[in-house]
């Protein structure tokens, strides 16, 4: 956050301190959820995978960021409050410094580059999950993606459309010296269209959008083989074991917590 905005000795105290109090409410209150969806996913993983499930999990974890947006709203409502004009400016140039790498990464000139340059990003993620793939598995991915195009131009033309909105809610906050309750509203509206956008258009893209990963997860999980589906399973588990973790050193800290209070 300090690298997009700059800032102030005092932003920079309240940041510590709103992220501490998220942490905690994140660690107490979502993490049993959230391992007990990592499970799920782990025995599913076993077996290809239905896009019906597919959807059901990414349901399930948009839920939770939702839920972590939407907590954090008050508080990002007194952040916002506390911009100056230029920390506003710094945020747009770290955007466009953002935009420029996205643009040489994902947006060659050639509509086939971009295709492969697609290809391959699945490809890297897919081993990541599962472990090396044959070149076999490759090509049935480069031809899966080719039959389910994605134009990745729209894609940024919707990254550049969230910025955008992101920036004028900052400035017109600024300008008319907005309220806590205003801001709240304005960010609340803001996480509400962050997906799917304001307009026809933008919505039937961004169903697509998701339509189309949710299509290609669930195709790669079907043509992986039993060793690669046990790595799979594998990873899932160090997920789960990490969360876990978690979950017990905020259980032990909570106790803390308590014992002192109760002196």
């Amino acid at each position: 956050m300090d690298d997009h905005i700059g800032f102030t000795a005092e932003q920079d105290s309240f940041a510590r301190e709103f992220l501490e109090r998220q942490f905690w409410w994140h660690r107490t209150e979502q993490l049993q959820d959230i391992s007990a969806s990592l499970e799920q996913i782990r025995e599913k993983i076993s077996r290809p995978m239905t896009v019906v499930e597919v959807n059901q999990f990414s349901d399930q974890f948009k839920k939770y960021a939702y839920s972590i947006a939407n907590k954090s709203t008050p508080d990002m409502a007194k952040l916002l409050i506390s911009l100056q004009p230029n920390q506003i400016e710094a945020m747009q140039k770290r955007m466009q410094k953002g935009n420029e790498k996205f643009i040489k990464e994902w947006l060659p000139k050639e509509k086939e580059k971009q295709v492969k340059v697609r290809a391959d990003k699945v490809i890297e993620r897919t081993e990541w999950l599962f472990g090396t793939l044959s070149k076999e598995q490759e090509q049935k991915i480069r031809a899966h993606v080719i039959a389910n195009p994605l134009d990745m131009n729209t894609v940024y033309q919707d990254r550049l459309r969230r910025q955008n909105e992101l920036i004028m809610m900052a400035k017109e906050v600024q300008k008319k010296q907005l309220s806590q309750t205003q801001t709240e509203e304005m960010i609340k509206n803001y996480i509400k269209n962050f997906e799917f956008g304001n307009t026809p258009e933008q919505r039937v893209f961004a169903k697509n959008r998701s339509d189309t990963g949710i299509k290609l997860a669930s195709f790669i999980t079907e043509i992986m083989n039993d060793d690669q589906r046990k790595y799979a399973k594998e990873r899932v588990g160090t997920w789960v074991a990490d969360v876990q973790e978690l979950i017990k050193e905020s259980s032990v800290l909570a106790a803390k917590r308590s014992a002192l209070q109760n002196r």
